[in-house]
């Protein structure tokens, strides 16, 4: 292609090539059996059409959850229940289905296009969006959304560091906005749906003079905490720090609550600290219950009348990294030998309850470019002796320690595991616990890096660059998502390449290639994709995981049934 940023890409085109729109069919072959995924356990299922009628004008939502947020402001917010929060009551330019795997949508882009160097991009914005005072989202609130992200630094800001610059983001005209990245960078359109666009006049009346942004001040960030300035189907009403967040319905919305339904027209977000508090919460009548209970209070839920558990693996690998830049892990045959020693088959059926998925490599399997040709790992003790006698070590110098995350007992029970496998092959492992920020802290240096360590790794945008890169690409050494510390030029190489090629077609050769170098190299046991569970009312329809993290939650197209 060429370098003439006059030459346009459409955006069918694109789609067609890229896999925005293809993305399914490519899928379809990696994906397996679905059903196998997805469990349903208690009474109706909720993804049908359901039973409601569209007359349901009365009805609130309550949602359960053991997390608090640190903040909502569309440019701090990250983590699960801030994003949940956010992508209801802000729109950003595109948006991802409720399809698995999921697939981009417009959004308050109402059309797009990129330049044919895959620099440049132009977004046609809906005519009719407007915010929830009513003011019209303009490409100037576009432009000012970026900027403010980037400003700040906070959020997601990670996700545009290097790629996207404030000044390169042009107003045509108001309904016209141009986005030019500093490099190619395939995953941008991706990325998208976690940019949230604020109302820029709402926002800059709302600054306080003595903040930290200069002349932006506190750029309405205090303001922003108890008040919104967004879009989204959702209004902000009330919060009580730490207990609950109330949002009502946009009625006004600029588009429409899906399958002819009238939607909740409230939804409260309740606030617990006690995972019985919020098991208790659901036997009274709660819509939802987050991710995060134990999984025996699960399985209480799921005998519950009105309750059912819904468990599907989509995106959320579970590694055990191995320190490959220490000894004796620095011995491809080591880490080899122990990824034959773990038993896998008795962490996914006796840990896990059989609803998780074997990792066959560093990505799950309904990630695009997943290749089912790798290395793959079961418990063979002959071929973990056989690896062990082409080190330069023996058994008993396998002396390692295994640090999983307070609390979290599905890695406790993982290490347990893997302490009983290593001492059937001669070795030992000492199980210990950290709090995650003391585990961030310590994977910041080679020498403070825990020999093995397990991680759950997020999924951010709907593209392989969200796993591989932070987990593999020697750039990102210093931070948990790298506790391998792994190095191999020939894996840096094929990642940045990857980054910078255009279509989805030429990137998934190379992400197979480097899944494959990965597999060998066995810097991680490739553990498992959890499945993710929530428990939901059976009287609630709509819901629908695509494993995004906070689109998991759409609130405008849940509905009484």
């Amino acid at each position: 292609m060429g370098k003439s940023n006059n030459t346009r890409v459409d955006r069918r085109t694109f789609l067609k090539y890229s896999g925005a729109a293809s993305i399914g069919t490519i899928f379809a072959g990696c994906t397996g059996n679905q059903s196998r995924n997805e469990t349903t356990t208690g009474s109706t299922e909720s993804t049908g059409g359901g039973s409601g009628t569209g007359d349901n004008t009365d009805t609130e939502f309550n949602y359960v959850t053991t997390q608090t947020p640190s903040s909502i402001d569309p440019m701090k917010g990250s983590d699960n229940l801030e994003t949940i929060f956010l992508h209801n009551v802000y729109d950003p330019l595109l948006y991802y289905t409720d399809t698995t795997p999921p697939e981009l949508k417009n959004w308050l882009a109402e059309d797009y296009s990129i330049s044919e160097d895959g620099q440049t991009y132009t977004f046609q914005l809906q005519p009719d969006a407007v915010f929830h005072n009513d003011d019209p989202v303009t490409a100037s609130d576009v432009k000012y959304s970026v900027q403010r992200m980037m400003d700040m630094q906070q959020g997601f800001s990670w996700m545009w560091e290097g790629i996207l610059s404030p000044e390169n983001v042009e107003v045509v005209n108001e309904t016209t906005v141009e986005m030019t990245t500093n490099e190619v960078f395939a995953p941008f359109l991706y990325t998208l749906p976690f940019l949230f666009i604020v109302n820029e006049e709402q926002v800059k009346a709302n600054a306080t003079s003595d903040g930290q942004y200069g002349d932006h001040g506190d750029y309405g960030s205090a303001w922003l905490e108890e008040n919104d300035a967004g879009s989204g189907p959702y209004k902000f009403s009330s919060r009580e720090r730490k207990r609950d967040i109330s949002l009502e319905k946009n009625n006004d919305w600029w588009s429409e609550f899906p399958h002819g339904q009238s939607g909740y027209e409230a939804v409260t977000i309740d606030m617990v600290q006690e995972t019985a508090t919020a098991a208790g919460r659901m036997r009274e009548g709660a819509e939802m219950a987050d991710q995060w209970l134990p999984l025996q209070t699960y399985k209480d839920l799921a005998s519950e009348d009105g309750v059912r558990v819904h468990a599907k693996a989509t995106f959320n690998p579970f590694y055990i990294y191995m320190h490959t830049q220490r000894e004796p892990l620095s011995d491809i045959h080591v880490r080899r030998a122990i990824s034959y020693a773990f038993d896998y088959e008795a962490a996914l059926n006796d840990i896990m309850s059989g609803d998780s998925d074997h990792l066959n490599g560093p990505l799950p399997s309904a990630m695009w470019s997943h290749t089912d040709n790798l290395e793959t790992y079961s418990q063979n003790l002959d071929q973990a002796q056989a690896e062990l006698d082409k080190s330069d070590y023996t058994a008993s110098d396998i002396d390692l320690n295994y640090t999983y995350v307070s609390g979290l007992t599905v890695e406790q029970n993982m290490g347990l595991l893997l302490q009983s496998n290593l001492q059937e092959l001669g070795g030992t492992v000492s199980v210990n616990k950290a709090p995650w920020s003391n585990i961030t802290e310590m994977a910041t240096s080679k020498e403070s890096t825990p020999d093995m360590l397990a991680v759950y790794l997020s999924f951010s945008y709907a593209d392989p660059d969200t796993f591989l890169y932070p987990a593999w690409h020697s750039s990102s050494h210093g931070s948990w998502t790298s506790a391998s510390w792994y190095q191999n030029d020939q894996v840096d190489q094929l990642l940045e390449d990857a980054r910078r090629t255009i279509t989805q077609e030429d990137r998934i050769p190379i992400y197979e290639e480097a899944q494959q170098v990965i597999a060998e190299e066995a810097p991680a046991l490739f553990i498992m994709n959890q499945a993710k569970r929530n428990a939901i009312s059976t009287d609630m329809r709509g819901f629908k995981d695509n494993g995004i993290t906070g689109y998991r939650q759409t609130y405008h197209r849940y509905y009484q049934g």
